[in-house]
């Protein structure tokens, strides 16, 4: 059976989006774009020209800033605000939209805890990502079904019941251009070694073929010149790049 992964691009649009857009869609690789709302408002023609290429502009807030810092109010009102400027864009580009999909800034979900996603949250904690998940909801921001993704860390941190997308394999660019590298990643080399591993449990399960793949990699400046390679060893994987069923074209 084929993997199939589902290619999201967070922290967009970027100077260099136009470009990354323009080779996704001469690949044919669909793709959710999730979106900083400051970041939108410099790049509108931008995004409306992603938008007529047929990807889809997700929510990632308008500041990027973690939900655990802020108050909740704060947080309705960064959701709200990039959601309306979501909405302008596809208005603009005389396109319907045709989901409202969030993911929240460093998959920090609002529990007061933004650095150990898959662990349970205080009782408190659990209670305030469940108001946000409900503001989210009332929004009409849903998560598509993934039913193919059976990684059980997955599963188990209960990330497919959420109303937000998290991701199954963080490709991890950006970890080069930290000071401080995360994992030792200071090296494209160090980057496509980390993606011939086989540790489905481990988050790093691109080369096991018992479940789906939601991929993350980023829309940042400085690493352009590594996007277009990082596609590529991406397709040597044998991954056919969709979008959900539901909102497939």
């Amino acid at each position: 059976m084929q993997k199939i992964a589902y290619l999201t691009i967070d922290d967009a649009p970027s100077s260099d989006f136009r470009r990354k857009v323009d080779y996704l869609s001469a690949k044919s690789i669909p793709a959710v774009f999730f979106c900083i709302g400051k970041l939108l408002e410099r790049r509108q023609v931008d995004a409306v020209y992603a938008v007529r290429r047929g990807f889809i502009l997700g929510n990632h807030s308008y500041s990027h800033i973690p939900f655990s810092d802020m108050c909740l109010y704060d947080c309705y009102k960064d959701i709200a605000r990039a959601d309306a400027l979501i909405d302008r864009i596809y208005k603009r580009a005389k396109k319907p939209r045709p989901a409202k999909f969030f993911r929240f800034p460093f998959g920090d979900k609002g529990g007061l805890k933004h650095t150990e996603v898959f662990e349970r949250y205080t009782a408190a904690g659990e209670r305030r990502k469940e108001k946000l998940q409900q503001f989210l909801k009332s929004l009409g921001y849903r998560q598509p079904k993934f039913p193919r993704i059976t990684y059980k860390y997955y599963k188990k941190a209960g990330l497919l019941d959420d109303v937000d997308w998290h991701w199954t394999y963080d490709v991890m660019e950006y970890a080069i251009f930290e000071k401080e590298h995360p994992f030792g990643i200071d090296t494209i080399k160090k980057v496509f070694d980390r993606m011939d591993e086989n540790v489905p449990e481990g988050c790093r399960g691109l080369n096991y073929r018992g479940s789906d793949e939601i991929i993350l990699v980023h829309d940042h400046a400085n690493s352009a010149k590594l996007f277009m390679p990082i596609i590529e060893r991406l397709l040597s994987k044998g991954l056919s790049f969709r979008l959900p069923i539901s909102f497939s074209r």
